[in-house]
């Protein structure tokens, strides 16, 4: 089976695993020098290396082959979120939509949120587990909790949609996203987005959009936004 393993301290010809990722392919997959693994750097880079010695605490990988004719998406996806007071859940959302395809993550802090904070040490970890397991070697963006009111004054990318529960009339994310874009949406909490904040987002070019007929947890929501945006560029 395919499988991934990554580390950021590649050279020209030869590469360094962190601790972890060398004890997981010597003490757990066994592997000997001169075995073939394949490293990802989390920006694009596919490195074919093999095993120099087994030493866990200084790793070192020759490198063989880089693979330089990837493609990537020709669209962007940016979910803003605010997160859910379960960690799990959150946690459970990274995974999710780093596996069907993300670029950039950032949390957000609305008036409703549950919670106040994230714990960046463990979401990079599930976000580099999970784009291990879907083989890919890029590594979304990762963004720490700021203001809802913040992030929508500093948003650059062009297409711009917030899921909102409200009773009034909106369109549907799958019917308005063009393809090719350079998305964010916004995904409130369970309380659901403040009438201000709603407002504030009309002042700064957000979109109300919604995501189906059912009411979705947040994190439910987060990756709904994320398969709905790639099927769009699946078309």
């Amino acid at each position: 089976m395919d499988q991934y393993f990554y580390s950021t301290r590649i050279y020209d010809d030869f590469i360094i695993l962190p601790e972890d990722e060398a004890h997981h392919a010597l003490k757990v997959l066994r592997k000997k020098i001169g075995d073939k693994i394949t490293v990802v750097d989390g920006k694009g880079g596919v490195y074919e290396s093999t095993f120099e010695n087994v030493n866990t605490l200084n790793c070192k990988l020759k490198i063989i082959h880089k693979n330089q004719n990837i493609e990537f998406p020709k669209h962007s996806i940016h979910i803003g979120i605010s997160p859910p007071k379960s960690h799990d859940r959150l946690e459970w959302f990274i995974e999710k939509s780093v596996e069907i395809g993300i670029q950039e993550i950032s949390f957000i802090l609305t008036d409703n949120s549950e919670r106040k904070n994230v714990k960046l040490n463990r979401i990079l970890k599930r976000t580099i587990s999970s784009m291990k397991q879907s083989l890919k070697a890029l590594m979304p963006k990762i963004n720490d909790i700021e203001p809802v009111k913040k992030f929508m004054e500093n948003c650059s990318n062009s297409e711009k949609f917030i899921a909102h529960l409200g009773e009034e009339e909106r369109n549907h994310l799958i019917k308005i996203a063009p393809t090719q874009g350079d998305y964010c949406i916004l995904i409130g909490p369970e309380g659901d987005f403040s009438d201000s904040e709603i407002k504030k987002s009309q002042k700064f070019g957000f979109s109300q959009v919604t995501l189906g007929d059912n009411r979705l947890r947040t994190e439910t929501a987060g990756v709904a936004a994320c398969h709905i945006l790639n099927l769009v560029n699946e078309k």
